[in-house]
């Protein structure tokens, strides 16, 4: 259930994950398909809700050359993992903050191959592109 924000409700963090899994999908399958490349069947990228002490949630995306797929819980060893509060996590990925800012104050912790996070954030604006 999402919270009420200036009297519209803003939505969770899982279903911000699951729209843009869907406009992956639509939009940026040819991007998904270069990233994994021929050397891999393909990557994960997993989003915790938590902080520099631990986590309550997670979410991941599988990515492969046959599309995006939303799924809820830890993966045991995803490319890239995203921690933050629900926010902050969805307004890093909607572009709405800045991913530098939110790191130097550990707001945001990023793990794992950091190599990953320009074609994945390049795969995201071009599915939330208008």
């Amino acid at each position: 259930m999402g919270q009420k924000s200036g009297g519209r409700k803003m939505s969770g963090l899982k279903t911000f994950l699951e729209e843009l899994t869907k406009k992956i999908n639509e939009k940026a399958l040819n991007l998904v398909k270069e990233w994994i490349g021929d050397k891999y069947h393909g990557k994960i990228i997993e989003f915790e809700v938590g902080d520099i002490k631990g986590m309550q949630k997670a979410y991941h995306i599988v990515f492969t050359k046959k599309g995006a797929k939303f799924k809820e819980g830890e993966y045991p060893s995803p490319d890239l993992i995203y921690r933050s509060d629900e926010e902050t996590l969805k307004g890093v990925l909607a572009g709405k903050i800045p991913e530098k800012e939110v790191r130097k104050t550990w707001k945001l912790i990023i793990m794992g191959d950091a190599h990953e996070m320009d074609p994945f954030s390049h795969i995201v604006a071009t599915a939330l592109k208008g």
